[in-house]
């Protein structure tokens, strides 16, 4: 089975919720995928409950590798007790580790 990994760097729109819906369809068949939220994409996690969006739907899909780059979240002031979802945060050295143990990076 292959492992997918999906990185999310722009800011809540069309490309970010269209990348959640292709990890939504890999949760649907079952494969193993991780979703990375670095940049402005650490901005999609915000605001959860106040809006609509697939993301609400990922524990639901077996998708509970959610991660997010520390340093993003550091540089735009979000905090992780802000973020409705169970959210781990990734260090430089756990972003490359991810990189090398994935077979596919599909980013938004």
């Amino acid at each position: 089975m292959k492992r997918v990994l999906y990185l999310i760097r722009r800011g809540p729109g069309v490309g970010a919720d269209e990348t959640t819906d292709l990890a939504l369809v890999s949760g649907v068949f079952e494969q193993r995928a991780t979703m990375l939220f670095m940049d402005d994409g650490v901005f999609q996690l915000l605001g959860l409950r106040q809006r609509q969006s697939s993301l609400k739907a990922l524990p639901t899909y077996d998708i509970d590798d959610i991660r997010a780059c520390e340093r993003s979240l550091t540089e735009r002031g979000v905090a992780l007790p802000e973020i409705d979802l169970p959210v781990r945060p990734a260090s430089g050295d756990d972003i490359r580790e991810l990189l090398a143990n994935v077979d596919i990076v599909i980013p938004d």
